[in-house]
């Protein structure tokens, strides 16, 4: 019995020492696993460290070759890309326009101002001669355009046309009023200084004001002359040239228009009006419908003086001066304006 048990116990002891070394052996290969899994993960810390110093010297000696150019050195890269595609863009726009047809006749070049020449010929001087001049300006057979431009300064449209005139090269007559003159001064100096030839137009543009009488209409001419001398700071200048609102003759007060045309003529001021127009004081409210109106009252004439508006509602005016000016350039007319009368 002693024995059975014996046997029995000695089954089990054999059975659980091969369990035992079955259990030792899968810890020997988990140890063994562990083992390579720690070296693996050694030798890859190793390298990630390395990796990072390795990173960090070649970032230190950007840093210091960047320290080490000039300042702005990017600065003047970037700007010199710049330039290089803008000298890209320039050439297209000079193939473009070589490739454009341009008038190549005589256009009257803008005269430039400045102090210098402020007391010198383009101060206006009296011509008695000037209202013949004018009035043959309607009959000749010239081909030339004078560009005028009533009712200003204002602020917006007045610089806006202003530029334009700048970029074709081209002068004209601001006819100006003196109250408007009063507000923007520096936008009356700017047309002065690129070579415009200011005129008069009166003070208020209140027909029943101006036209109480001849003496009120020559009040009206002094009192813009006064702000125009103001705001050029320049008392000895004067327009010498007067355009009537409403027209010289006509309409309800023809009658006082037709002295105070003798009274000017007394003071030797000239006066002028149109014979094209572009109707933009009327109803013509787009770009097309002034070029249209331009285009028909123009008509067979040859040599135009162009009546426009540079009110701060006359946007239709910015919108057609450009293709008014190519008009012209294209039919190959001279643009002028009254300097060479009062010289």
């Amino acid at each position: 019995m002693l024995y059975g048990m014996d046997d029995d116990d000695n089954d089990y002891n054999d059975e659980y020492g091969l369990v035992t070394k079955e259990k030792l052996n899968i810890k020997k290969v988990a140890l063994v696993i562990a083992i390579v899994i720690c070296a693996i993960l050694v030798i890859y810390g190793s390298f990630r460290i390395s990796y990072s110093l390795l990173n960090k010297n070649s970032s230190d000696i950007s840093e210091s070759q960047k320290e080490a150019k000039p300042e702005g050195t990017e600065i003047l890269a970037s700007q010199e890309k710049e330039v290089n595609n803008d000298k890209k863009v320039d050439n297209k726009k000079v193939k473009s326009k070589d490739s454009e047809k341009v008038y190549e006749g005589n256009h009257m070049q803008i005269p430039e101002h400045n102090i210098e020449k402020l007391k010198d010929k383009f101060i206006p001087q009296p011509n008695e001669n000037a209202q013949q001049i004018i009035k043959d300006i309607y009959t000749s057979d010239e081909k030339q355009v004078y560009l005028t431009f009533d009712d200003g300064p204002s602020k917006n449209v007045t610089p806006q046309i202003l530029d334009i005139l700048k970029e074709n090269g081209v002068p004209a007559t601001f006819f100006v009023l003196g109250a408007r003159v009063e507000l923007y001064p520096d936008i009356l100096k700017r047309v002065y200084e690129e070579g415009h030839y200011l005129a008069n137009h009166g003070y208020s543009h209140k027909y029943s004001q101006i036209y109480q009488s001849k003496d009120t209409t020559f009040e009206e001419y002094v009192q813009c002359e006064n702000a125009i001398k103001a705001a050029l700071g320049n008392p000895s200048f004067n327009t010498y040239l007067f355009r009537f609102p409403g027209g010289s003759s006509g309409g309800h007060y023809k009658d006082v228009k037709a002295e105070a045309r003798q009274m000017f003529k007394e003071y030797g001021i000239a006066y002028t009006n149109w014979n094209c127009l572009t109707g933009d004081a009327e109803n013509k409210t787009t770009k097309e419908s002034c070029i249209q109106e331009m285009i028909d009252t123009k008509a067979d004439q040859s040599s135009i003086i162009l009546l426009m508006h540079d009110a701060n509602d006359k946007t239709q005016t910015v919108e057609a001066l450009p293709e008014i000016i190519q008009y012209f350039k294209n039919e190959g007319y001279t643009f002028k304006n009254f300097y060479e009368i009062f010289k």
